[in-house]
């Protein structure tokens, strides 16, 4: 059995003949919200549950206050969209799994696996143009977010712990920064409910939806 049930009665296939098809990876947003909202990230290693539809909703945010378009702010809610299916895995245990199958004289199999769940989930609305014309802004976009909230959620301590490649903690010229607008260990982002963060990813959703649906010419895709 390759496929999964997901929480609308889907059958979403990760494998096989029917993954070669459209129609065998149906894509829907209550799916996606619900299932973004349950999964933590950082392997669930954080002060608070911190799920992917959260961190979403943070990247979207940023990209807003960068002034991107509604295309790009789209982009970067939906970024690790496809993950409702394939999980949330860390860098880290990417680059692990990638170097034993290597190692095994096969090939990058996450990476492979991963992409092409990801490219099902962005041709699904129509963002390919986008995830490639913007793919360096939503790369530091992901990466802001990310020392966002190594700073506010996880244990992290420089006189401690390695510093984060990824994020050039060795080179101050290029070192990706926190923003400083929002704080994720907040009370107020701590009270709210799994179902408040699924609700908040399909508002979201809906609204920008909406704004890129209006006449050309009303937002561009930069």
């Amino acid at each position: 059995m390759t496929w999964m049930l997901t929480p609308t009665g889907a059958e979403y296939h990760l494998s096989g003949a029917e993954a070669m098809t459209d129609a065998g990876r149906p894509v829907h947003i209550e799916d996606v919200a619900h299932q973004l909202a349950l999964i933590n990230r950082f392997h669930g290693a954080t002060s608070r549950p911190y799920s992917v539809a959260e961190h979403s909703l943070l990247c979207c945010d940023i990209a807003a206050r960068l002034g991107r378009s509604v295309h790009v702010q789209m982009a970067a809610l939906w970024h690790d969209a496809h993950e409702c299916v394939t999980q949330d895995v860390s860098s880290p245990a990417k680059r692990a799994v990638n170097a034993v199958a290597c190692a095994g004289g096969g090939i990058s199999a996450w990476t492979l696996f991963e992409a092409t769940h990801a490219k099902r989930f962005r041709r699904a609305l129509g963002l390919e143009t986008v995830f490639v014309t913007a793919r360096a802004a939503l790369h530091h976009i992901d990466l802001t977010a990310l020392a966002t909230e190594r700073r506010d959620l996880t244990a992290y301590d420089p006189t401690l712990n390695q510093p984060w490649a990824v994020l050039h903690d060795d080179d101050p010229a290029e070192r990706i920064e926190p923003i400083t607008w929002v704080r994720l260990d907040s009370p107020e982002r701590a009270a709210m409910t799994w179902q408040d963060w699924r609700q908040a990813f399909l508002d979201r959703f809906h609204t920008l939806q909406h704004a890129m649906q209006q006449p050309q010419g009303q937002g561009g895709m930069a």
